[in-house]
C-alpha cells in the first residue's frame, strides 16, 4: 500500500461529508409539509443504493489486493462516496436540481431524472474500479475519465437539442422526458463505465477507452435526435420503451466487447 492512500482515503471521506451533508440536510429540512415523502425517501436511498452496487463490484471484480483488504475497501468507498458527491453537486449546472426540482416544486420528472444520474455515475466509477491496476491513482484516472466524458455527453444532449431537455423537466415536468434522460444517462454509464473498466495498461489506456466508448456518443446523438422530434408531454409508454432501447444497447455491446478483468 503506498503512503499516501490512506491519506487519499481521509481526503476523500472528507469530501463526502461536505458534498452529502447539505444533500441529507435539504432532504430533512426543504419544503417538509408540501414534498412527498416518497420524494424523499427516494433521493436518501438512491445514492446507498449505489453504494452497496460500488461495494459488490468492489468485492468481487476490484484487483486482488483490494478483494482482500478491508481496509482497501473502506478507502476505496470512500473515494467513491466523493464522487458521487461531487457529481450530486454538480447536476444542478446541467438543468437538473434535487433541491428546488424535486423537494422545492415536487417535480416527479426532475426526480427520475436525478436517480438516472446517479446511476450512471455510479456505472462509471465501479467501472474505473474494474481490474488489476497498481494503486488508487489509476482509478482516479480510469473512473474520472469515464465520468467527465459523461458529463461532456450530457451537456452536448442539452446543448444540441436546443436546452428542450432541460427545459421539458424543469418547466413543463414532462415525465416522460425525465424517463428518456435517465435512461440515455444509465446507458452512457454502463457504456463508459466497461470502457474504463480492465487491467491497467497505461500505453494503451485512452485508446481502448475510446474503441470501446463510443456507442455512448452513438446514443447521444440519437438521444438529441428523440428529443428534436419529440413532443412536448410525451407519451410514456414510448418514453418507457425509449429507455429500455438504451439501456439494452448498452448492455448488448458491453456484452459483445466484454472486460479484459
Amino acid at each position: 500500500m503506498a503512503n499516501w492512500e490512506p491519506f487519499a482515503g481521509l481526503v476523500s471521506s472528507v469530501v463526502a461529508l461536505i458534498t452529502w451533508a447539505p444533500w441529507y440536510g435539504d432532504i430533512f429540512r426543504v419544503n417538509r409539509l408540501a414534498a412527498p415523502r416518497s420524494y424523499r425517501l427516494v433521493l436518501g436511498l438512491a445514492p446507498i443504493a449505489c453504494l452497496l452496487f460500488l461495494l459488490l463490484c468492489l468485492e468481487r471484480s476490484a484487483a486482488k489486493a483490494v478483494r482482500e483488504s478491508g481496509f482497501y475497501i473502506l478507502i476505496y468507498m470512500a473515494l467513491g462516496a466523493a464522487a458521487l458527491g461531487i457529481c450530486g453537486q454538480l447536476l444542478s449546472f446541467l438543468g437538473v436540481s434535487a433541491r428546488d426540482d424535486v423537494l422545492e416544486r415536487r417535480n416527479s420528472a426532475a426526480l427520475i431524472a436525478v436517480v438516472g444520474a446517479f446511476a450512471g455515475a455510479t456505472f462509471c466509477f465501479a467501472g474505473g474500479n474494474i481490474g488489476e491496476g497498481p494503486g488508487i491513482e489509476v482509478v482516479m484516472v480510469s473512473a474520472g475519465t469515464a465520468l467527465c466524458a459523461w458529463f461532456v455527453l450530457w451537456y452536448l444532449l442539452d446543448v444540441f437539442s436546443g436546452r428542450v431537455v432541460s427545459e421539458r423537466i424543469t418547466v413543463e415536468r414532462d415525465t416522460g422526458s425525465g424517463v428518456r434522460l435517465a435512461g440515455l444517462l444509465a446507458g452512457n454509464g454502463v457504456v463508459l463505465g466497461a470502457a474504463a473498466a480492465g487491467d491497467w495498461m497505461p500505453d494503451r489506456f485512452l485508446h481502448d477507452f475510446a474503441v470501446s466508448a463510443w456507442p455512448a456518443l452513438a446514443l447521444t446523438v440519437v438521444a438529441v435526435l428523440v428529443e428534436r422530434f419529440s413532443q412536448s408531454r410525451s407519451s410514456i409508454i414510448r418514453s418507457v420503451l425509449t429507455l429500455s432501447g438504451y439501456l439494452l444497447v448498452a448492455v448488448v455491446w458491453v456484452l459483445h466487447r466484454g472486460i479484459s478483468a
